[in-house]
């Protein structure tokens, strides 16, 4: 007997182990998709193929090396990385955890760890200084009214003209154009002409002047962003690296990648549900409207994660040390129970960069701009390691069109 198409949302729940709440939160991020099932009881079905895949897909995380195998098998692109690892949610950088690091290390020194493998080596290359006012006086203009991630796109060709390190795939030559990127890069959403000192302090003398005290912060929201595997943009990296091209052109596609609302989307959508949460005479009143509608609700869940983000937790564990009295944590907190109570799903990386950003009073677009930066040495170590392999990386297509043995013509 087939089985059918469709299961109650009793038996799915049972299926993926799950509550209901959870179910439709899956419904309204379009994980799962449903139909209406008995009219008069008004209850609704759960496409069995859905729930099938999404089981797969759980099993999968919880061991990744079955995973790896099954895809292999298939032909998806699968990498070997000593970068980063998620595991038992938590994430590692080089085999550190992220919690240490974004406590007590500097971004200089994750650059150096993620890029090298060594956080104590002093790469000279970040204590050089940058100068963006020696770049085409007439480009900087026009980069005015374009956001900061897309002014750093349109800068990047014109920083690389002048980089005898261009083209370089071997150390110490490519750490020192990784480092001249990033150093411009900062100026970019620091919007200055030269660099302070470090990265960091860059960033808050900019935008934080007088409150040195939140570099501190600045400092771990990077650290925090700096890999994460290999998400979309991070893939897109590698596979531009393995054609050969310049750190710059790698650097490039990661920002088109970022750009796409699928990706670095969800910083302003979840500032949108804030501001609406903000205004409303209850946080909990507007989530459920929001999912009544099928909205999906930014700054929740995530696919390699089981509980909460360990990076959104150790961002909310800073802000509470920091500003521990603040209005706009306050509402972090009371958003991130009122999702919980309602969906099952816990906080991640978004919320955290949106509460800090938030929190410290920073420009609207701080949240994604803080998230690409950090990223940008996430792309730079992951180029570095793939022009390592001298390997070009070339997926197969499994072909869905028509059977040419059997066209007409």
């Amino acid at each position: 007997m087939t089985p059918s198409r469709y299961l109650s949302a009793k038996e799915a729940c049972a299926e993926l182990g799950i509550r209901p709440q959870t179910l439709y939160a899956y419904v309204s991020r379009g994980l799962i998709r449903s139909e209406t099932g008995d009219q008069r009881q008004r209850t609704r079905q759960y496409y069995r193929e859905d729930i099938e895949r999404l089981r797969r897909h759980k099993e999968l995380r919880a061991r990744p090396e079955v995973a790896a195998e099954q895809a292999l098998r298939t032909g998806d692109p699968v990498l070997e990385s000593a970068l980063s690892r998620i595991d038992d949610d938590d994430l590692y950088y080089r085999g550190i955890s992220v919690s240490e690091l974004a406590r007590e290390s500097t971004i200089e020194e994750v650059a150096a760890l993620l890029w090298t493998g060594d956080r104590s080596l002093r790469i000279e290359e970040f204590a050089g200084e940058a100068r963006l006012d020696r770049v085409s006086p007439a480009l900087v203009a026009g980069l005015v009214p374009l956001s900061k991630v897309e002014q750093m796109q349109a800068i990047l060709p014109a920083i690389g003209a002048q980089d005898p390190t261009a083209f370089a795939t071997a150390p110490p030559h490519i750490h020192q154009c990784g480092a001249r990127i990033l150093r411009f890069m900062t100026l970019v959403a620091a919007a200055q002409d030269k660099t302070v000192s470090g990265i960091a302090q860059t960033l808050q003398s900019a935008w934080l002047p007088g409150r040195p005290e939140t570099a501190r912060l600045i400092e771990a929201a990077l650290i925090l962003c700096a890999d994460h595997e290999l998400n979309v943009s991070t893939f897109t990296c590698r596979t531009v690296a393995s054609s050969g091209a310049s750190l710059y052109a790698v650097v490039t596609a990661g920002l088109s990648a970022l750009q796409g609302p699928r990706h670095g989307g969800a910083t302003g959508r979840l500032e949108a549900l804030w501001d609406e949460a903000e205004s409303a005479n209850s946080v909990g009143d507007t989530v459920t409207s929001r999912l009544k509608r099928g909205d999906v609700i930014e700054g929740f869940g995530h696919v390699v994660y089981r509980g909460v983000d360990p990076r959104a937790k150790i961002l909310m564990e800073l802000l509470e040390e920091a500003v521990p009295n603040s209005s706009e944590l306050a509402l972090a907190k009371t958003l991130i129970e009122e999702v919980g109570k309602r969906t099952g799903l816990a906080h991640n990386v978004d919320l955290g960069l949106v509460a800090l950003r938030r929190t410290l009073g920073l420009e609207k677009g701080t949240a994604l701009l803080l998230f690409c930066l950090g990223r940008i040495i996430g792309w730079i170590a992951h180029a570095i390691e793939q022009y390592q392999t001298g390997r070009l990386i070339r997926p197969r297509a499994k072909y869905t069109g028509p059977d040419p043995r059997h066209a007409s013509g």
